[in-house]
């Protein structure tokens, strides 16, 4: 009994993370599917501090840096994001004083995969990235939504990062979704039952 117990875990978490990367279905009537980009700038000049981005691909994945960002007051920069629960985009916040400490990359990189269980140095601030295509009205006349993430200098934490979609035209204005529409959540639930009864099945056999 035991070990069915624990065959049913695990299938269960293979079978999850499978059906959170299926591909999002199409959009529902009356909606059309554009780009969804995160573009990020500064309010103000920030000095003491580099910005970078990162990635981490699958959910065992190691998070890697990817670029030190060049950012400014007057022009956003797009900076890649992810659809995938498995996959993980955004930007870190490092004061240089803590990033000589670091030295290199790949100690950055670390920080960001212990950062749920040990605290990050002072003035460390992480942003996850977040969704890569937007669901608009039909009559919505925009090819692409933005989320313009302006970052200020903050007393507390110091940095924070302000976020605001770009917005519809009065004559667009209604609900839009990001979200996958109820019927692929049935289907996403039936398929890991079925891939755990798959796996129950099998267990038995042998």
């Amino acid at each position: 009994m035991y070990r069915c117990l624990c065959l049913l875990v695990l299938v269960a978490c293979f079978s999850l993370t499978a059906v959170a990367d299926i591909p999002p279905p199409p959009p529902e009537r009356g909606l059309k599917r554009v780009p969804y980009e995160n573009v990020f700038k500064l309010d103000k000049e920030i000095p003491g501090y580099k910005f970078y981005t990162f990635q981490r691909m699958g959910v065992r994945g190691e998070h890697k840096i990817v670029e030190e960002l060049k950012l400014a007051t007057d022009k956003g920069i797009v900076v890649p994001s992810a659809s995938s629960p498995s996959v993980r985009t955004g930007v870190i916040a490092v004061p240089v004083k803590v990033m000589d400490e670091l030295k290199t990359n790949e100690n950055l990189a670390k920080l960001l995969a212990r950062e749920n269980t040990d605290p990050t140095p002072a003035g460390v601030v992480v942003l996850d990235t977040r969704g890569t295509t937007r669901d608009l009205k039909e009559n919505d006349p925009r090819s692409k939504v933005e989320n313009v993430i302006t970052i200020s200098a903050d007393e507390k934490v110091g940095v924070k990062f302000t976020a605001a979609e770009t917005p519809a035209p009065a004559e667009a204005a209604g609900e839009s979704s990001t979200q996958p529409p109820s019927a692929m959540l049935y289907a996403g639930i039936a398929l890991s039952v079925a891939a755990v009864m798959a796996g129950l099945w099998w267990f038995r056999r042998k």
